[in-house]
């Protein structure tokens, strides 16, 4: 699978989602329900990392096609849904405009939902924002 899902701490309040070379966007949407499962089964709050880093482009290869913009607006769609923050480390140019218009038209929508360069100011962001003590 080209998109995979982890817990990213012990105490299993954050899912790390990475993806890889060659991830499709059927795997994406499969690893987000995964992720909406989890959340929605738990009366805690869950956080996620999405990292797209190392994905290297968007399935079909055009990141500004008609396709890309729906798939695009799908996924923010499921993360404005879900119960919890989101972390989207190194999110291509498609998804950060079309958060933008997401915003534009509801700027609670993505309230929770968090663009980052790296995993580790993903963690931070999401352990404040969960109030999760690191090392405790």
């Amino acid at each position: 699978m080209s998109v995979d899902l982890y817990w990213d701490n012990d105490e299993q309040t954050i899912i790390l989602c990475e993806f890889s070379k060659g991830w499709t966007w059927e795997a994406l949407f499969g690893a987000l329900n995964k992720v909406k499962t989890i959340t929605q089964s738990r009366s805690d709050t869950v956080g996620a990392i999405v990292d797209m880093s190392r994905g290297l482009g968007v399935p079909n290869g055009s990141l500004f096609s008609i396709e890309t913009r729906d798939k695009a607006k799908q996924m923010l769609q499921m993360s404005a849904d879900g119960k919890g923050p989101i972390a989207i480390v190194g999110a291509n140019g498609a998804i950060k405009l079309v958060s933008k218009a997401f915003a534009l038209v509801d700027k609670n929508a993505l309230n929770d939902v968090y663009f980052v360069d790296s995993v580790d100011e993903a963690r931070n962001i999401l352990y404040k924002r969960l109030a999760i003590r690191v090392g405790a």
